[in-house]
């Protein structure tokens, strides 16, 4: 009886170990003054899902892959932007291109794709040019940011990230924040946004139309818009940053630049459960540092 007791405890143990799976996650880390950590090993990275702790098997750099979206704010309340805007673009896709692939939306007014998804930096450059102000339009982030997650997840895009350039203010899409964070997170994207403080009188505090916007709740408006800026980001890995002037936008870009060149790998092992957690979470072992992570899209978790 004890042979047969340890020879199905053996059993048991052999099922176990055939029924863990690996998951991978793209994870940032950076220091204190928002720089990138270069030097990490597997030992130095903790992953816990649902605050059970999985073995990390190991780590490497990220490279490339990604599928980058732009959402660059074209409405009114961009106006005295759009020239920096176009000068931190030319810079990050000059840097971003090689081994990803990138698009260009606007969104002021509803939603309009300048450049399709390419690494072409002719047709990238040329997409950049025709960002201008739109007189009288105002800003639809939201939808914008809503559709392109939309796109991610039909087209099951790999390493999708998505970065937004917004002038700060109200906006008048009809979507609702959580519906928007949902659709972030099944897309697999991380959410990456700028927002730049809009000159007092802007369009920002306007309609089209003049006045205050009839029947438009405004403070329910900022509400969504910031949810999505704050929470968006923070559960699908990403960053916000408030900038006080958009000539900050091309420091800003260049410093998302080191990040997601700098980005690592880690592979983890975890039970294949039929219940899969509702989040995992990345830290490191050290002092000082801050990590962030995106499950790739083949993994059915919800990234922090």
């Amino acid at each position: 009886m004890l042979a047969f007791a340890l020879a199905a405890l053996l059993a048991g143990g052999t099922a176990a170990d055939a029924q863990t799976v690996e998951r991978s996650m793209v994870v940032s880390v950076l220091d204190d003054d928002g720089m990138p950590v270069t030097d990490l090993r597997a030992i130095d990275f903790v992953i816990r899902e649902d605050d059970a702790a999985r073995e990390v098997l190991h780590v490497e750099p990220a490279g490339g892959g990604r599928q980058i979206a732009i959402l660059v704010d074209t409405s009114e309340a961009a106006l005295r932007m759009v020239s920096d805007f176009r000068r931190g673009l030319s810079t990050f896709v000059d840097e971003m291109r090689e081994g990803n692939r990138i698009s260009l939306i606007s969104f002021g007014g509803p939603p309009r794709i300048l450049v399709e998804t390419t690494d072409d930096a002719e047709r990238l450059r040329g997409g950049i040019d025709r960002v201008f102000p739109q007189t009288g339009q105002a800003a639809y982030m939201l939808d914008a940011i809503h559709e392109v997650s939309q796109g991610f997840a039909r087209r099951r895009a790999e390493r999708p990230v998505i970065v937004v350039l917004t002038a700060e203010g109200l906006d008048y899409s009809n979507r609702q924040s959580r519906d928007v964070i949902e659709r972030i997170g099944e897309s697999g994207a991380a959410l990456y946004t700028m927002s730049v403080e809009a000159r007092r009188g802007a369009f920002a505090d306007r309609s089209a139309f003049g006045g205050q916007p009839g029947g438009i709740d405004l403070g329910r408006q900022r509400f969504e818009r910031d949810r999505v800026l704050a929470r968006g980001t923070a559960e699908t890995g990403g960053r916000h940053r408030d900038l006080l002037a958009s000539s900050a936008v091309e420091r800003a870009l260049q410093e998302l630049v080191a990040e997601l060149r700098n980005q690592y790998l880690v592979v983890y092992a975890r039970p294949d459960l039929l219940i899969p957690p509702e989040e995992v979470r990345v830290s490191v072992d050290r002092p000082g540092l801050t990590a962030r992570g995106t499950l790739l899209s083949s993994n059915e978790t919800r990234n922090r």
